[in-house]
């Protein structure tokens, strides 16, 4: 029932949501949301508030796509639905204080800020073309993307925490594996893409360098 209270509070003219490196599946996501709050305030004979949806995306990417796909959003008048569009990394400030009733973010928080600095300090490469050194040296590899990640983390939950207003929520979906999971004896997506690049290497089709 907190749920159904925090949906209807009156004392909210309208609903801010934020989607966080935007793709398909987060127009999904708030299209769910925006149903959702429509037919709550059916059910308890409340008025429609209105709906403002920002989308969140590095500013080199693309955003025709994002605009085209907006136009999904705003099809129907009951509840208004007004988008607008924030370029950015979402490990920065993205919404104001206290503005966003839900944060949507779908397969995007496996992106680290940066490479880890303990990699780049001791100067080891983070996948190394020759089999025998990159196993030596897996350990390290990943303690080093495991601290800069619960680093990044920790700061994506500050950020959205002082954007988020009280009592909001926030939904996220990313790649994860079992902790009891011993890495070296089954393939995972960083393996499996680096055995690509090696192939592509080996073929010419990129440079080594890159």
């Amino acid at each position: 029932m907190q749920q159904h209270r925090h949906l209807g509070a009156q004392e909210d003219s309208d609903r801010g949501l934020g989607l966080l490196h935007w793709s398909t599946n987060a127009l999904a996501l708030v299209s769910i949301a925006v149903k959702a709050i429509h037919a709550h305030c059916l059910q308890f004979q409340q008025p429609s508030p209105e709906v403002s949806v920002l989308l969140n995306d590095l500013p080199e990417n693309d955003f025709n796509t994002v605009v085209k796909s907006l136009v999904t959003l705003r099809q129907s008048n009951d509840p208004v639905v007004v988008t607008g569009i924030t370029p950015g990394s979402f490990y920065e400030r993205l919404f104001t204080s206290e503005s966003v009733h839900l944060v949507c973010s779908s397969n995007s928080l496996h992106w680290l800020s940066k490479a880890p600095e303990d990699l780049k300090r001791n100067l080891i490469p983070a996948y190394d073309i020759d089999e025998h050194s990159r196993r030596e040296r897996l350990p390290i590899v990943l303690e080093a993307y495991a601290k800069q990640y619960r680093k990044d983390f920790t700061l994506f939950l500050e950020l959205r925490a002082k954007e988020l207003v009280s009592g909001g929520r926030m939904i996220i979906s990313l790649l994860g594996r079992r902790s009891d999971i011993i890495v070296t004896k089954f393939p995972f997506l960083p393996e499996i893409v680096a055995q690509i690049l090696c192939v592509m290497v080996s073929e010419g089709v990129i440079d080594k360098e890159k």
